[in-house]
């Protein structure tokens, strides 16, 4: 069967988000108000079509010391029954926004992705 296939960001990268970025509540106890659960505050979220509608979300969050956003974007889709959705971290460092102000990161290797084919 032929679909989309949703590989993601590397683990590293879900924690480099949680110890970095913005983090808003999702759950608290109706009891005591203690937190239950929280995750990334996602500023924007871009749709990207690869398969009859269907693919990853590139997702932006704004980075808890003020400075900026990152985003997860498409690293690479290569083919295994359908397109596979490699991600990775895209953060802007300097104040232009231009290609050499941004800087990759958590890319997956030529290898993993050759492990999950």
């Amino acid at each position: 069967m032929r679909m989309y296939q949703h590989v993601g960001l590397k683990p590293e990268a879900h924690q480099w988000i949680k110890e970095n970025c913005v983090m808003e509540v999702d759950s608290k106890c109706p009891e005591c108000g203690h937190i239950i659960s929280t995750s990334p505050k996602v500023v924007s979220s871009e749709d990207i079509d690869m398969f009859y509608g269907d693919g990853p979300s590139s997702e932006t969050f704004e980075l808890n010391s003020g400075e900026g956003t990152v985003k997860s974007v498409l690293q690479a889709a290569p083919w295994s029954s359908g397109p596979m959705g490699f991600l990775c971290l895209e953060i802007v460092k300097g104040p232009k926004k231009t290609k050499r102000d941004i800087e990759r990161m958590f890319e997956w290797t030529e290898d993993e992705i050759n492990e999950m084919l």
